[in-house]
């Protein structure tokens, strides 16, 4: 997860695989990965995740009672338990059919949320080896590592394994940068649908997103899954309460995952395996705050929106500080 704060990088390579070339995008920060020749289920896939994360790496559906204050998170307190976080360079892929503006989008939020000060709500959580050992808190920024364009040859239902499995292929074969120590992100487009059978859901039915692991050689990696609710508006995945008809980048699905992003990014970063932080009820920093935007004022085409990053708007959730031990969004 290089940190990347220009819109470009140039490409200095191009890998042939299975007869396709992997190519750069002369305008955005992305590769292709056409035409990628699709491997069987792996077993390297890990299965024996503790209940308390299969429940809350998700990212839930919105409440419409939340923002009303009668449905509000958790009381109890936040606290740490002795594990890994991650210093996170993040890998983006995009799966389905994107325009260079809605890339352009997202690219523009990851490379730049590190040095706003709703990040700095990140730096009040910290990692320690043992109870004994200094704290080291969360530095920042985050870093984007890259970003690749997927073909759409694994069809537009997305099932079983079929993202991790792919993350999997795509680091053994050198496609992907190998990085235990990054978070990689999949994002589908508004034509695509995603279920998956170890988190046991469907996106729009019982998440809008979610962070989990996979294993390589024995080695744990960190993904994050993200659908576009596009063709969904007013549905559960998106801030329908708040922007209706009118997003801040003019784009309602894509504006939608924005917010959904930063969740995973922050519970990813913070709590990458369910056994770091959270409270009493399982739940981690971002699941504290879902759906809870705080102040919003109006950006120039009329939308709402509570955060500025590399010259866009965005509506972001809040987060939990674990000083403070309440949603904030900024420190």
């Amino acid at each position: 997860m290089v940190v990347m704060k220009l819109n470009r990088i140039t490409c200095l390579l191009a890998i042939i695989i299975v007869g396709s070339v992997i190519t750069q995008s002369n305008c955005f920060d992305v590769r292709s990965l056409d035409a990628i020749k699709i491997d069987p289920k792996h077993s390297a896939l890990q299965h024996d995740e503790i209940t308390r994360h299969r429940s809350h790496s998700i990212h839930q559906l919105f409440n419409s009672s939340a923002l009303a204050g009668t449905d509000t998170a958790p009381l109890s307190n936040i606290s740490y338990h002795f594990s890994s976080q991650y210093a996170a360079s993040f890998y983006v892929q995009y799966y389905g059919t994107w325009t260079n503006t809605q890339i352009s989008i997202i690219n523009t939020l990851i490379a730049n949320i590190g040095n706003t000060t709703w990040f700095n709500i990140q730096k009040t959580y910290y990692y320690q080896a043992t109870d004994t050992s200094p704290k080291v808190n969360t530095a920042g920024p985050l870093t984007l590592g890259g970003a690749w364009i997927l073909s759409s040859g694994l069809g537009n239902a997305l099932t079983g394994t079929i993202i991790p499995n792919r993350f999997i292929y795509y680091i053994n074969n050198g496609i992907l940068p190998n990085d235990p120590g990054g978070i990689y992100l999949w994002l589908n487009s508004a034509s695509v649908t995603e279920s998956n059978s170890v988190i046991n859901g469907s996106f729009l039915t019982n998440y809008c997103g979610y962070h989990y692991r996979f294993q390589i050689t024995g080695i744990n990696y960190m993904y994050g899954f993200i659908g576009n609710a596009g063709r969904f508006i007013g549905q559960g995945c998106d801030p329908s309460a708040i922007n209706p008809t009118l997003s801040p980048n003019d784009d309602l699905g894509v504006d939608a995952m924005a917010s959904i992003i930063a969740h995973e990014i922050v519970e990813a970063m913070s709590d990458p395996f369910g056994n770091a932080w959270y409270d009493s009820n399982g739940a981690e920093n971002a699941d504290k705050c879902a759906w809870n935007f705080g102040t919003v004022s109006q950006s120039p085409n009329g939308a709402n929106y509570n955060l500025l990053a590399g010259g866009r708007y965005y509506l972001i959730q809040q987060n939990w500080n674990a000083i403070l031990q309440a949603c904030a969004q900024s420190a």
